[in-house]
């Protein structure tokens, strides 16, 4: 049984937007989405980098992230 990493509500908002998406997104999609959602756009990075630290999502190259394998359900 691995560890379940803790998520911030950003994150977990940022994790739904990629799944609606195909798991493949944009930084620049990622900012869009949280903006109408009541964030702020300048969030969508540090959530990403985040998630990317805990293995759920990776760089899939400049300003694009993907989920990690199993993170698509």
């Amino acid at each position: 049984m691995g560890v379940i990493p803790m998520l911030s509500e950003v994150e977990r908002h940022v994790i739904e937007i990629m799944r609606e998406r195909g798991g493949r997104v944009a930084v620049r999609e990622v900012a869009v989405e949280l903006y109408k959602r009541g964030y702020s756009p300048r969030m969508a990075s540090n959530a990403l980098y985040y998630l990317a630290v805990k293995g759920l999502v990776r760089r899939a190259g400049r300003g694009l992230y993907e989920l990690a394998e199993g993170e698509t359900k």
